[in-house]
């Protein structure tokens, strides 16, 4: 049968097959983009300034998570993780964990729980503790949050130090 051949029936239920196709892809993009979508920051070596020296505080670890999406979700819990491999990552399967139970700054109330609306942030401090966790810069630790309609936590990574290397001018 020639394309020539075909009745204006056909033609219709080839164009009504793509039009209806074409609604679906983007129903179903529509769904994947709804939802609680947060968007993850870290600075592994901050320092807040303000307020006064007794406010002041150096060797923290900010973490901010950002709500991109359309529905608003709240923080439960801060973590930090060790993972020795990416396995041991992607399996959930720390080989140390630590809850930071106070992720606020000094002199300000506390900030778990608390809710993300859209387009809102939240941010927490990680303090460094060397009698708890020798080096946290190592790159097996990672913080995260974990909120009300994940089971898993929103992770990201603690970079490792670079080391820096020796030039002429550092031996004169």
């Amino acid at each position: 049968m020639a394309l020539a051949d075909w009745k204006p029936e056909t033609w219709t239920a080839i164009y009504a097959a793509i039009v209806g196709t074409g609604a679906l892809l983007l129903n179903f993009k529509t769904w994947l983009d709804s939802g609680v979508k947060l968007h993850l920051s870290l600075i592994p070596d901050g320092m807040v300034i303000g307020g006064g020296p007794e406010l002041d505080e150096r060797d923290l670890i900010m973490f901010t998570a950002t709500n991109r999406g359309d529905a608003p979700t709240r923080v439960t819990s801060m973590v930090i993780l060790k993972f020795p491999s990416l396995c041991a990552r992607w399996r959930m399967r720390p080989s140390s964990s630590y809850a930071v139970t106070n992720p606020h700054l000094k002199g300000y109330p506390p900030n778990i729980p608390a809710d993300i609306a859209r387009a809102q942030q939240w941010t927490g401090y990680v303090r460094q503790r060397p009698d708890v966790i020798p080096d946290m810069h190592t790159g097996e630790y990672w913080v995260g949050i974990y909120t009300t309609y994940r089971n898993r936590p929103y992770l990201k990574r603690i970079p490792g130090r670079t080391q820096r290397i020796a030039t002429t001018e550092d031996l004169a």
